[in-house]
């Protein structure tokens, strides 16, 4: 009877000890899911340290304007390379003082703050229109290259799937533009737009 019993424990320790660590990957993978890069959390912490003692200064402005230039260039580029970006992101680091820096990493930045800034800087509908339209674009595509299969046949004669096969490939190529203009439009989880609206601040405070 003993045996059974603590066989029974063992087993019951072993079935809770699972489902914690399921608990514990999920919530993992969540904060994973909804944490930004370091070039959100330098963007939406830089619009969030305005009205306080930490704000950017003038003459940091002047350090950091061409640095965000460039990061908004490399936004808009479709072969900007994942290098080049956190090496600006580096300079813009490190052009920021450790203050700064560690009361942005204390804010613990999530999407949510990343979409609230899009509102507050009134970009939020240049990156939901990117978006959109890499939707309406897949949309649009005939059934057979949608699901990767071949075009129709001509039902009254001739040469079959001749105009089909053309439209589709049309089709495609339209999509595949779409897709390459949403990547231009980010560099990451950041929009161009939003980068936009930064640099607009910074020359702001150069005057």
């Amino acid at each position: 009877m003993k045996k059974w019993m603590f066989i029974t424990i063992i087993i019951s320790l072993v079935v809770a000890l699972a489902a914690c660590g399921s608990a514990q990957s999920a919530n993992a993978a969540k904060s994973t899911a909804t944490t930004l890069s370091l070039e959100g959390d330098l963007l939406v912490g830089t619009f969030k340290l305005e009205n306080t003692s930490l704000a950017i200064n003038s003459a940091q402005a002047s350090t950091l304007l061409p640095l965000w230039e460039t990061l908004q260039s490399l936004a808009s580029s479709n072969t900007t390379a994942s290098q080049e970006v956190d090496a600006v992101v580096s300079q813009i680091e490190s052009s920021m003082s450790t203050d700064q820096v560690s009361s942005i990493t204390a804010m613990k930045l999530t999407q949510q703050d990343l979409a609230a800034t899009a509102i507050d800087t009134g970009t939020a509908a240049t990156t939901a229109g990117s978006a959109s339209t890499v939707k309406t674009s897949a949309a649009q595509l005939p059934a057979g290259a949608a699901a990767g299969g071949n075009p129709p046949s001509d039902v009254g004669g001739g040469i079959p799937g001749a105009t089909d096969v053309q439209s589709a490939s049309q089709a495609q190529t339209g999509s595949s533009q779409a897709v390459s203009t949403q990547a231009a439009g980010t560099t990451d989880q950041v929009s161009a737009a939003m980068i936009k609206a930064l640099v607009a601040l910074l020359q702001k405070k150069i005057g």
